[in-house]
């Protein structure tokens, strides 16, 4: 996917390198998603690991994570992800941004592309975001994009490598999306073979 500013696409095997640049450049800004028990650098094999587990999730049709690049550069700025475990018809929107590039707007751009994406694409009927109650610029977002706070859903822990603990929830209801910022975001899609999707 293209927009005014961003290419998003599935991830690639050098894509581990700019993954760990992205992460390591970005100090505690990243620790929510990131952090080291031992407070050590994430090695690059782990980096390769996920992009591995990435990639096959997204040809499998399964959790489609999508890097999100800096179009002249190729500069990695963060990943943003559509995910399964919402449930029946429906879908959760993951993010993350490196610590350089936040305060410009683009997080609220890739996400834009993937609630476009999940609606009018993947046809849900309901997009989730959670979220750590001190995650407030995460919960900025979803705000942003329309999404409704729905509660606080404690002692939660949705993956292995999150920490345990209370998540902020909200939705955006497929009624609901006609009327976000999303519905009008200008977005280019192309397909496996690089041919444009209407």
């Amino acid at each position: 996917m293209r927009t005014s500013r961003l290419v998003l696409r599935c991830l690639e095997p050098d894509d581990a390198v700019r993954r760990q640049e992205a992460v390591d450049s970005s100090g505690a800004h990243l620790d929510f998603m990131f952090r080291q028990p031992d407070g050590r650098p994430i090695p690059l094999e782990t980096h390769v690991a996920s992009v591995r587990k990435s990639r096959g999730s997204f040809d499998l049709d399964q959790d489609r994570f999508y890097g999100v690049f800096e179009p002249g550069t190729g500069r990695m700025l963060g990943e943003t992800g559509l995910l399964r475990r919402a449930g029946i018809g429906a879908l959760e929107l993951s993010y993350w941004l490196r610590r350089d590039a936040a305060g410009q707007g683009f997080a609220t751009e890739m996400a834009s592309a993937l609630v476009k994406t999940a609606f009018e694409f993947d046809q849900v009927k309901r997009m989730d975001v959670m979220c750590a109650p001190d995650n407030t610029r995460s919960a900025a977002v979803a705000r942003r994009l329309g999404f409704t706070f729905e509660g606080r859903l404690r002692d939660r822990q949705l993956a292995p490598y999150h920490e345990r603990g209370d998540l902020l929830c909200f939705t955006l209801l497929a009624a609901e999306y006609p009327h976000t910022p999303a519905r009008q975001l200008a977005v280019q899609c192309f397909d496996f073979l690089g041919r444009p999707l209407p």
